[in-house]
């Protein structure tokens, strides 16, 4: 089906419609999303967990981080889940890890390596395998807070000394 042919179906179901290629190129580039997405996740888990760790309020370090740089949807709209504990999906581990391993395999074919989407993906497998693949994505933070014995949320932890 032609693009233009297809633009007011396509319109009515979203605002940014980008052609990105020949078939099959829009799941590349979905697949291009998932990653960005997982990795992005796994960078406000650290981010919670370093701030827990080092004693400071994670809902502060949320809202001065969203401020600048490091924002992101995921700051803005998992981090506070993370922080109630609220693991119901939006989306699921267990669909983002189809994306992960469809990811990794089309990596493995072209020879490309991706350190950071095989980390995500086997913290991923450590939710998965604790019970958690219909919970949200923003559940990876239990992988993180078992690897380093914290729990974010409630009282923070004392700073290092």
């Amino acid at each position: 089906m032609d693009l233009e042919h297809a633009r007011p179906v396509l319109n009515a179901l979203g605002s940014r419609i980008v052609h990105c290629g020949p078939l099959g190129a829009g799941q590349t580039v979905k697949l291009c999303n998932q990653i960005a997405v997982s990795l992005t996740n796994l960078a406000v888990c650290e981010a919670i967990i370093f701030a827990q760790r080092s004693g400071i309020d994670p809902e502060r370090m949320i809202e001065a981080v969203s401020g600048g740089a490091g924002a992101s949807w995921q700051l803005q709209d998992l981090a506070p889940r993370m922080l109630r504990r609220d693991f119901r999906p939006g989306f699921k581990v267990g669909l983002q890890q189809k994306d992960l391993r469809l990811a990794l395999e089309n990596a493995r074919q072209m020879h490309l390596p991706l350190p950071g989407l095989a980390l995500v993906h086997q913290l991923f497998s450590a939710v998965e395998s604790a019970g958690g693949s219909d919970e949200g994505t923003q559940a990876l933070v239990k992988a993180l807070e078992a690897l380093g014995n914290v729990q974010v949320g409630g009282q923070f932890d004392s700073p290092a000394s």
